[in-house]
């Protein structure tokens, strides 16, 4: 799979996320060791863009990832992007050493891996003398599999990450949906999924001086009032009591698309259901504001 075509805008994305016991972030394993199962997929092969419909992935994540967990171990997190998550052995690299140094560390980090690396790809680590499986699956940055992140896949990584927050620590299934080849939905996960929440963006390894670049627009039904599983999804609604942000604290750009009169993003796809180029801020009479993300994940839950 190559950059370029993760890159182009060739269908709709989309993975569900759903809320399976077998998909909490640390599990006893048989042998009393401890497996750290996130996400197991499978995904067709990245040799030729799939279509608009594929078969729905049978992906199993939660979105329970809280912004502590992001804040807390951002300082151990920023090393990792300048060297490969693993060697050659599939062992984890020891860049990693102090984010894995705790739970809420290893917890990040399975994210990590879950969000870059695609699903025939498991990586190994030793901690406190438990061995850990760290499981790919959406496959948004493969090449920091074996190099450096770069700075599209920083914030693939991100988006993906940011989606999965949830204020409430509840397990909400989820369709995210994207420009890219580690992400595809069929007629009936749209159908099944069929609530706009929002977009996410940004980017979490900027510098430590650099405040967390995270932003959430508002989808046109989280917009038009909560219905569903959106009464447990709140990241891409605005705080009443603190207008600038979200109620996950992510910086709120307004919405997102077409249905408000100023709009956070450019386009929604013409070939999916995801919207395209979204900016830090909404639009002013009409004129855009802001820089602007080509990695964004929108998001659906069920009615």
């Amino acid at each position: 799979m190559t950059q370029d075509l993760m890159t182009k805008d060739l269908m709709t994305s989309s993975s569900v996320w759903h809320r399976e016991d077998r998909a909490r972030p640390l599990h006893p394993h048989e042998s009393s060791s401890l497996v750290l199962l996130i996400a197991s997929s499978l995904l067709a092969s990245c040799a030729q863009p799939p279509a608009e419909s594929r078969t729905m992935s049978d992906v199993a994540m939660l979105d329970r990832l809280n912004t502590k967990v992001i804040i807390d171990n951002r300082a151990n997190a920023l090393p990792l992007i300048a060297h490969p998550l693993a060697d050659a052995q599939s062992r984890v690299s020891s860049s990693a050493a102090a984010l894995l140094a705790s739970s809420t560390g290893i917890e990040l980090f399975s994210f990590f891996v879950a969000c870059a690396l695609p699903a025939d790809v498991t990586l190994l680590a030793t901690i406190n003398n438990a061995e850990f499986e760290f499981f790919g699956d959406l496959g948004l940055a493969p090449q920091w599999r074996s190099g450096p992140l770069d700075l599209a896949g920083q914030r693939w990584v991100s988006a993906c990450v940011f989606a999965r927050v949830n204020a409430y620590d509840l397990a909400v299934g989820l369709s995210g949906r994207g420009p890219s080849l580690g992400l595809a939905a069929d007629d009936d996960e749209r159908a099944a999924f069929s609530l706009e929440e929002g977009a996410f963006y940004g980017n979490l390894f900027v510098p430590l001086i650099q405040p967390i670049q995270w932003f959430a627009c508002r989808g046109r039904d989280e917009a038009a009032g909560q219905a569903g599983d959106l009464t447990n999804r709140d990241c891409a609604d605005q705080d009443p009591a603190k207008p600038s942000l979200t109620l996950c604290g992510f910086v709120f750009t307004g919405d997102c698309g077409s249905f408000a009169a100023e709009r956070a993003c450019e386009s929604f796809s013409s070939n999916g259901t995801y919207y395209r180029r979204c900016h830090t801020a909404p639009t002013q009479n009409g004129q855009w504001q802001g820089d602007v993300f080509e990695q964004v994940i929108t998001t659906f839950v069920r009615p």
